[in-house]
């Protein structure tokens, strides 16, 4: 037992030297990983990891097109995506309070062929804006793979240890031991695959708004109010006509009915 509990002390000394820390209980389960200080730029290990390997790259943009081009510049975007073998992960359209409408799409393009695709979009039509940012997670996934690496070399001894061990007691002990670090590994790995991930697609949101730079003071934003309230005006014509002349009707027979008696 003494012995047993010598190599607990020893673990956890080993674990006390490390240079990064490790907190838990984030809603997401994901570890907060603080990288140490003197980290440098080339990183080794059973595979270096180096600054500017591991970047997840975000695009945000809007086209601004024409009433009668708006469809036709949507369906167009959708095939590039299609082109790029990206995925669409979020597509939402609304109608503004001018009748014009707008549409949101978000989709995942692999990274090696980002900056093309970002080119390739003013094919279509030249942007409004875009906005462009990157994230180095570099170190975060050395920092992953240390601890990683640091809780698989505690795991191994503990597994030693419970082959040694004589009693119920110390069995279950070195148990709870390993169950809680299996735990921690998983956290780790689902983190670390997270940012694989993210470094392997990137995310391009962009909105195409219908005619987008309508002001209230132009002759269009007047023209297209007119069109509408017509064509409101005419639907409800039509709309009244079919329950009106039934009425009208039935009353001119009632009049004739009357005329007759008398």
């Amino acid at each position: 037992m003494k012995k047993l509990f010598f190599i607990f002390l020893l673990l956890a000394s080993c674990s006390a030297g490390a240079d990064t820390t490790v907190s838990f209980g984030t809603e997401s389960d994901f570890v907060s990983i603080e990288p140490s200080l003197n980290s440098s730029k080339s990183y080794g290990g059973e595979s270096e990891v180096f600054q500017g390997d591991y970047i997840i790259k975000y695009a945000y943009a809007t086209m601004d097109v024409s009433s009668n081009n708006f469809e036709t510049k949507k369906e167009e975007y959708i095939d590039l995506i299609k082109l790029y073998e990206g995925t669409i992960t979020s597509i939402y359209e609304s109608t503004n309070y001018q009748g014009l409408r707008q549409i949101n799409i978000v989709s995942d393009i692999p990274s090696g062929k980002f900056d093309n695709f970002i080119t390739d979009i003013e094919s279509i039509k030249k942007l409004t804006n875009i906005n462009i940012n990157s994230n180095d997670v570099s170190v975060q996934v050395l920092d992953i793979n240390s601890r990683i690496s640091s809780l698989e070399k505690e795991q191994a001894s503990l597994n030693e240890i419970k082959k040694d061990a004589n009693t119920t007691s110390e069995k279950l002990e070195v148990q709870s031991q390993l169950r809680y670090i299996n735990e921690q590994l998983e956290i780790l790995i689902n983190q670390k695959e997270y940012y694989l991930n993210s470094v392997s697609y990137s995310e391009v949101s962009i909105s195409i708004r219908e005619g987008s730079g309508i002001s209230l003071f132009s002759w269009n934003y007047y023209v297209q109010r007119a069109l509408s309230w017509l064509e409101g005006l005419i639907g409800l014509i039509v709309s009244g006509s079919i329950f009106i002349l039934p009425l009208y009707l039935v009353y001119f027979i009632y009049r004739k009915y009357l005329k007759k008696e008398e």
